[in-house]
């Protein structure tokens, strides 16, 4: 508040005047306004769950909104609180005003989205308080399979998602058939257990599921004593003894024996994916070794095309000079020998799993 003392003009009979303005009239809501933010709060755990089996949301988004109604229920005043993100067990934590009503607004990639509501009218300020929230899924599948399980042997399979590390278990039936639910775009892992038969772990990855759905599902069948997949994601073929090589600096092969072997792979497993690594040497500029390898691709390119291998089975990775093997680096004098080691393809298992023997 300022005040400002008016002094009349002399010779007039007038007392002098006491102004005042109130230049900041708002100052005087201050300390209610405080009041309300400085208000304890009430600890909140809000679960996100997979409204098509008990199994926790993880990467969900959840929106809070407080909404007041200042007396008027019909036009009630929304405030934006802020949006968390579910973690590996399905859970956030926020800190929430009690007596209030608040929107959660629910969602993530392949689950519908969920409105629901909030009021911590008797929420306790000693203890957490829990909301459920339940998303229901666009992309159910099923993942089943048949296993030849002798009589009087129990059987079960255990689905482990990898994200999230939530397991579901099913019984095998007396037919040897099971039958458990997933959802698209998580990674899993199959556990398959019979009694003094059976006890492995096959990995599914989310492009295998992509096709797959209640109607269509992802088949795994066992059979006892049959070798188990032994390439899986991330490993590198073993290969080197076929020439996996390119003649000096050009962009022809040395063997084209690895191709074919790596076409019957393919074709013998349509759900596996391979990454074709393809290198240089370190003669030239990284430029012209770039360019190099983009030339060594679609030499392989056309060699897999002619195998009718389908493009959704391999990808490329164009290396260049940037993974040397030996000493041979920009600046070192090696022979062509010693160069020869890095004109080279590798081959790594990108998705999906198989059996292969070196000897094959």
């Amino acid at each position: 508040m300022k005040c400002f003392v008016f002094l009349p003009q002399v010779g007039r009979k007038f007392p002098a005047i006491l102004l005042c303005s109130f230049f900041a009239l708002n100052f005087l809501f201050v300390p209610q306004a405080n009041a309300q933010n400085n208000m304890p709060t009430v600890p909140t755990a809000i679960y996100v769950g997979n409204a098509a089996f008990q199994a926790p949301v993880f990467g969900a988004k959840v929106a809070l909104i407080l909404q007041e109604s200042f007396e008027n229920q019909k036009r009630p005043v929304s405030t934006f609180i802020g949006e968390f993100v579910s973690d590996s067990l399905g859970t956030i934590t926020v800190s929430l005003i009690p007596d209030k009503s608040y929107m959660i607004t629910t969602s993530k990639n392949g689950f519908y989205t969920q409105l629901s509501k909030i009021k911590t009218t008797n929420f306790s300020r000693t203890r957490q308080n829990k909301k459920g929230i339940s998303l229901r899924p666009r992309n159910v599948i099923s993942i089943k399979g048949n296993i030849v399980v002798p009589e009087d042997l129990n059987g079960s399979v255990t689905l482990t998602n990898k994200v999230t590390n939530f397991k579901r278990t099913q019984n095998i039936d007396q037919d040897g058939n099971y039958d458990i639910k997933a959802v698209k775009g998580d990674d899993y892992e199959l556990h398959v257990v019979i009694e003094g038969l059976i006890d492995t772990v096959v990995g599914i990855d989310h492009q295998q599921l992509e096709s797959s759905s209640p109607n269509v599902p992802f088949v795994v069948d066992f059979v006892p004593d049959a070798p188990q997949p032994n390439y899986r994601a991330g490993d590198v073929l073993p290969l080197e003894k076929l020439n996996l090589r390119f003649i000096d600096r050009s962009v022809r092969l040395s063997s084209e024996i690895w191709i074919d072997t790596l076409s019957s792979i393919l074709k013998s497993n349509p759900n596996t994916v391979i990454e074709i690594q393809v290198h240089t040497d370190s003669r030239k500029s990284d430029r012209l070794n770039y360019i190099l390898s983009k030339k060594r691709v679609e030499t392989i390119r056309k060699e897999l095309t002619e195998r009718k291998i389908t493009s959704q089975q391999y990808i490329f990775e164009k290396k260049g000079e940037d993974e040397i093997l030996n000493h041979c680096v920009d600046g070192v004098s090696c022979s062509r020998q010693e160069h020869a080691v890095n004109n080279r393809v590798v081959l790594v298992v990108k998705s999906g799993a198989f059996i292969f023997q070196k000897e094959d």
